[in-house]
């Protein structure tokens, strides 16, 4: 396989050949009520939907789009932050995330970091949403 989205990856732990092959939490949410689209540095995008009941993470799903390490962070934050208290979820931190799948190479921390800056602002959404009246899902 030349792709070079997939180089190096023969020296990536099993966790993150689980995530790349089999990714949790893939797709969107219809009748969300907190969901975020960032960018990253490089280009590579993450969009998170949430389906918040009594200040807990009941259902996430993401769409990320770029690298494969871009997907498996999405993925491996979803994971983290699936049946947390919204505040608990808001704490994980982007060592956590490059963790779960064994680490990540260092030109690629900066994915691990996209997924959970588009976590907070879909939290922060959902904020919006329920202090907004009538906004509560879409």
């Amino acid at each position: 396989m030349s792709d070079s989205k997939f180089e190096g990856l023969g020296q990536m732990g099993e966790n993150f050949i689980r995530l790349a092959g089999q990714p949790e939490n893939i797709g969107s949410m219809e009748n969300s009520n907190g969901k975020a689209n960032a960018v990253g540095q490089c280009g590579d995008s993450v969009e998170v939907f949430l389906k918040v009941a009594n200040e807990t993470i009941d259902d996430i799903k993401v769409a990320p789009h770029g690298c494969v390490y871009t997907w498996v962070c999405a993925s491996a934050m979803s994971e983290m932050a699936k049946g947390r208290h919204i505040d608990d979820a808001l704490r994980i931190e982007p060592d956590e995330i490059a963790g779960i799948p064994g680490g990540l190479p260092e030109d690629h921390l900066h994915c691990a970091r996209l997924a959970v800056n588009t976590l907070g602002e879909a939290i922060a959404d959902y904020y919006k949403t329920v202090s907004t009246p009538g906004a509560q899902s879409r």
